[in-house]
């Protein structure tokens, strides 16, 4: 149960979680969203046929009827478990009360910092929830578990590092080789790709500071800015448009991520926080490098065998990791690429991440 199939990394992963646990024998997956589906949200082609989806018509802002929704579809599906994520995990807690001696698994998974996952009179329920037993809280990675434990104590140790689907290419596929390479100087320009939202957390303005500096410099780089904004974040989007050099490109929103992917030397991720970023995944299993910020998960996953992490989060520690990038030498990049995909298959697969949760559902 997530808000909505909005354009982010926890709702990527909810699919392909649910995709991924509609392949076992006897289960039946229900995929629920609090709002109704609408264009701008995520393709439902992107649901497994076996996975049924359910919307419950949310209301904007503080909707009270929703919770008498949430317990009503509960109550007629009756199902082992319900995993929430995000913010459902609120308009949840009134069904769990009145279903609390039903038998039926309660999981909640922080998508990232629980600080972030919820305001403050969320995290004094959260905390009732978890001591009681009521609800069982997951973290989807290391740092995001040392705030839960700071938070809630004992009742939050469980930790499963997000998975993902590994990055295939589309039907898109040449089209985005082809435009890459419109973009590109030579045959030697590293590409270098941002997935994500376009506003201040994700932190792109010092993408674009450091590529000024390097189109000052003549260094033969360029970065695509792969992403959408909110209506809300209009006037952050064209700030940046405006101040852009030319070697960065903004791409917009797209439904083929993989495929610029797979056309990178380079994944930059400069946020000023995160969870455990569903798009870092993919890079890895991409090939891509992660020239990353040292916040949340990116802190546990790009070690010094795997990627660069700046010592900030600001543009001259960003630059800094950048040029890192850049001055090392073709097989410690091969090497780098081969440790993160192994990386990837041995610990983020949605496989991997599927079987762990499906042991957490029905754990005595």
């Amino acid at each position: 149960m997530l808000p909505a199939l909005g354009w982010g990394g926890a709702q990527v992963f909810c699919i392909q979680l649910c995709n991924e646990l509609a392949n076992n024998p006897g289960y039946e997956i229900t995929l629920v969203s609090l709002y109704d589906h609408t264009p701008n949200h995520m393709s439902v082609d992107l649901i497994d046929k076996r996975v049924k989806f359910i919307t419950l018509g949310k209301k904007k802002g503080f909707d009270t009827k929703i919770f008498v929704k949430v317990h009503k579809l509960l109550e007629e599906i009756k199902p082992n478990v319900v995993n929430t994520h995000l913010h459902a995990g609120y308009y949840a807690t009134w069904a769990f009360l009145k279903m609390r001696d039903v038998h039926m698994r309660k999981i909640h998974t922080f998508h990232s910092l629980v600080t972030k996952d919820a305001p403050w009179h969320g995290r004094l329920m959260y905390k009732y929830f978890f001591s009681k037993g009521i609800i069982h809280p997951v973290s989807i990675s290391e740092e995001v578990l040392k705030g839960a434990l700071a938070e809630y104590g004992p009742s939050a140790t469980t930790l499963i590092y997000n998975g993902s689907a590994p990055v295939k290419p589309t039907v898109k596929f040449q089209s985005v080789v082809d435009q890459v390479n419109s973009f590109k100087k030579d045959a030697y320009t590293k590409v270098m790709v941002n997935v994500g939202r376009i506003y201040d957390v994700k932190n792109q303005r010092v993408i674009l500071d450091a590529f000024k500096i390097f189109e000052k410099e003549n260094v033969n780089a360029i970065a695509l800015i792969v992403g959408g904004h909110l209506p809300e974040e209009q006037q952050f989007y064209e700030d940046l448009i405006k101040d852009k050099p030319s070697n960065v490109h903004f791409i917009g929103k797209v439904n083929n991520v993989g495929d610029y992917l797979l056309n990178a030397d380079a994944f930059l991720m400069p946020s000023l926080y995160e969870g455990m970023p569903i798009s870092l995944l993919e890079a890895l299993s991409a090939g891509a490098v992660p020239v990353c910020t040292p916040v949340g998960g990116l802190l546990d996953t790009v070690k010094t065998n795997i990627g660069f992490l700046s010592t900030g989060t600001d543009s001259h520690s960003y630059l800094a990791a950048l040029r890192n990038y850049l001055k090392t030498n073709v097989s410690m990049l091969e090497e780098l690429k081969a440790n993160g995909k192994a990386l990837y298959e041995n610990e983020f697969s949605i496989k991997s991440c599927a079987e762990k949760y499906s042991k957490l559902y029905f754990e005595k």
